[in-house]
């Protein structure tokens, strides 16, 4: 059987006519040209309303400045540089701190390119690149950075100014006594050496990263007396005078002793010494010649009546409640002050010594009026305290009974003085503490022994002057 094609059989489709397919594009191509036409027109219509104005869109240092002219738009940026400079930096140095702005330090800001950088926004290029720029910035605003520039140089310069009121010498706390009152009249300043390189080094840094608060690198010399220990010198521990009797040159010495130990300051602890004090008591140094007690009589020396100084001090330093580390009595009792209160020195021998157990500073203060010998001791008083001193125990040592002859240079030959036996004494000396009234403390703080002295005869051997005879 043949076979056959059905009827209905596919016919072949036809071909569209040239140019039909670009039909679909017209909308499209319509909704550009339109879009353009409508951006430029507005991009025109911007020119006209922002002549001489900023662009919106476009903001300095986070601050729109959109329709602001360019007087307007530096007066934002200069304000934004402005903060910048402003800011500080606190330098430590020591125990002190420095303050500096970043305009001190050599920061400079630069308004003027932030202001032209956003003018020229939608003002450069073409016009399809200013309507692109322009429909840019509708959905992407730009913010314009005020640039900031660091002349490292200036910091040297700075750190140099400052090094140089430095002084590397520290200045102790000075005290005096005013109307009997103590009176701190310097404070105490600590010695600095800048290191002005690695100083430099950190404050760079410190202005790049925005840390407010530098160390310097600095060598501190502490003083040796701090205002901080010199207030602790606030007040009287104790006072003591005593009459100074003698000859002018004698009078003279105990001054010029007193001098020398006035506003002495010992530390808490601290040992004081009288001959390391006064130092040596000879002319060179201003000391006179007047009696001095040698073999338990009075002779003329050097830096006579310097031992009322010392005795007279150590009556505050008992009644200030001091350690008495060295004490030596005279060899026989003195005028000036009651038996078993005195304390002799020689230089290079026996020496009062005491420690400062107070706790706190410690100021010795001395002064001579007229014939009145006055020391005090100023430090931090314990309230309800009362120091005194008791000498007991007083026993005499009976004179010896034979006579001693004795050749005396300074009498002239053929004169004889008699001077009538003594007696001797031994006593102790005790101090005795009370705080609101009870004894706290009683203490021996010296035991002395007065030598007795026989019957002396002192003979004459001082030749007479020689005459030479007359032409």
């Amino acid at each position: 059987m043949d076979s056959q094609v059905p009827a209905h059989a596919a016919k072949t489709p036809r071909r569209p006519r040239r140019g039909s397919r670009w039909l679909g594009l017209v909308p499209l191509l319509v909704l550009v040209i339109g879009a353009l036409a409508g951006g430029t027109a507005a991009v025109i219509r911007d020119i006209r309303i922002f002549e001489g104005r900023v662009y919106p869109g476009v903001a300095i240092a986070g601050t729109t400045v959109a329709g602001l002219t360019r007087e307007e738009a530096t007066a934002v940026a200069v304000s934004a540089a402005d903060a910048v400079l402003a800011r500080r930096i606190s330098l430590a140095v020591g125990s002190e701190t420095r303050t500096f702005t970043y305009g001190e330090l050599g920061v400079r800001g630069y308004p003027d390119e932030a202001v032209a950088a956003a003018y020229a926004q939608v003002r450069t290029g073409p016009l399809w690149e200013r309507v692109a720029r322009r429909i840019e910035l509708l959905g992407r605003p730009l913010d314009v950075p005020v640039r900031i520039s660091h002349d490292d140089r200036v910091v040297y310069i700075v750190l140099k100014q400052l090094a140089a009121g430095f002084s590397a010498t520290p200045q102790d706390a000075a005290v005096t006594v005013e109307d009997g009152q103590a009176v701190l009249t310097r404070e105490s300043r600590e010695g600095r050496i800048l290191d002005v390189g690695a100083t430099a080094g950190r404050v760079i840094a410190a202005l790049q990263s925005g840390e407010e608060r530098v160390a310097a690198v600095v060598a501190v010399k502490a003083p040796g007396f701090t205002t901080q220990q010199a207030r602790q010198i606030r007040a009287s521990l104790a006072t003591y005078t005593t009459r100074v009797a003698g000859t002018a040159n004698r009078v003279h010495n105990v001054g010029l002793a007193a001098t020398y130990i006035r506003g002495t300051i010992l530390a808490p602890g601290e040992v004081f010494s009288y001959n390391k004090t006064v130092g040596p008591r000879t002319g060179t140094r201003g000391f006179r010649e007047a009696p001095i007690l040698i073999d338990n009589e009075l002779v003329p020396g050097d830096g006579g009546g310097v031992c009322q100084v010392s005795s007279t001090l150590f009556n505050v330093a008992l009644l200030s409640d001091l350690q008495i580390v060295a004490r030596t009595n005279h060899m026989r009792p003195v005028a000036y002050l009651p038996i078993g209160r005195d304390a002799t020195v020689t230089y290079g021998g026996l020496d009062l010594q005491f420690r400062n157990t107070t706790g706190h500073y410690l100021m010795i203060w001395a002064s001579l009026a007229g014939r009145r010998l006055t020391f005090t001791a100023y430090g931090t008083p314990s309230p309800d305290t009362e120091v005194s001193i008791w000498v007991s125990e007083r026993s005499v040592i009976p004179a010896p009974t034979h006579t001693v002859t004795k050749k005396d240079p300074q009498l002239d030959e053929g004169k004889t003085v008699i001077r009538e036996a003594l007696a001797g004494y031994r006593t102790q000396t005790y101090r005795i503490v009370r705080v609101d009234g009870e004894v706290v403390k009683r203490e021996l703080v010296a035991s002395s022994y007065y030598n007795p002295v026989p019957r002396t005869i002192k003979v004459g051997v001082k030749k007479p002057a020689q005459t030479s005879a007359a032409p």
